[in-house]
């Protein structure tokens, strides 16, 4: 831990939520706790906040709109929409987990896991720090860093090569697009004219399968006849999804 000692936001119910907190504090974080979601702007007023915490909580639809309303950045003036968050449920519900992700979670834990686990994904979201949202691209559990050049799925990070980052980033500018084969060899490959399509289909599929072990399955699919598109089948653009 660096000389100034991370501060983290916890919000939840105390009861769900204190022995969490009391873990946190004996590991040298400072804590501050927003058991109502509705005091969370004057939380953040108290000082810089490193991490922000959601844990769990009955009121699933409130902890879900802060968090919306945090990416939105309509918190007001001392609340960074930037701030790092972990999603933490005891729920097995997967739906629970991706509309954390797609609300703007960084990571999230899900039942069943073990304090060690938890201390370990705020580490490494510690270590990761702020980024500016321009050179962020996010899409569901995948987050591309384009200025580091790196690929994420939750807090895993995904091993790529050169040409199958270029890949990856690409596509994720426009997830639901479709992009031919022959675009692709142009904007990604500067391949003037069609041809040597087995080079994509072989970075296409590494890619694939690279994503699936971090977690991120179904990405990468092939529209037959067509080219390739980052968003897996039956996924539709955020406007046409309910909640």
């Amino acid at each position: 831990m660096n000389a100034r000692a991370a501060t983290l936001l916890v919000i939840g119910e105390g009861r769900r939520n204190d022995a969490l907190a009391e873990e946190l504090i004996l590991d040298g974080f400072l804590l501050r706790r927003a058991e109502d979601t509705g005091v969370i702007k004057a939380r953040f007023a108290e000082d810089d906040t490193d991490l922000i915490i959601f844990g769990p909580t009955r009121d699933r639809a409130a902890s879900l709109a802060v968090l919306r309303s945090l990416r939105a950045d309509e918190l007001g003036p001392h609340v960074n929409p930037d701030s790092r968050v972990l999603w933490v449920t005891t729920s097995e519900d997967v739906a629970e987990t991706l509309r954390a992700f797609s609300a703007g979670a960084d990571d999230v834990l899900r039942t069943p896991w073990e304090y060690a686990e938890l201390l370990a994904r705020v580490g490494s979201l510690l270590r990761r720090g702020r980024i500016d949202r321009t050179d962020l691209i996010r899409f569901g559990v995948l987050e591309i860093d384009t200025q580091a050049c790196r690929a994420s799925v939750g807090s895993v990070a995904v091993p790529l090569r050169r040409m199958e980052y270029a890949l990856l980033a690409h596509l994720a500018r426009h997830p639901h697009r479709v992009y031919s084969q022959d675009e692709l060899m142009r904007d990604v490959w500067g391949y003037r004219s069609a041809g040597a399509t087995r080079t994509l289909h072989s970075h296409a599929s590494r890619l694939r399968r690279a994503l699936a072990r971090a977690g991120a399955e179904g990405l990468i699919p092939n529209v037959r006849s067509i080219g390739y598109r980052l968003a897996p089948e039956g996924h539709s653009a955020p406007d046409e999804i309910g909640d």
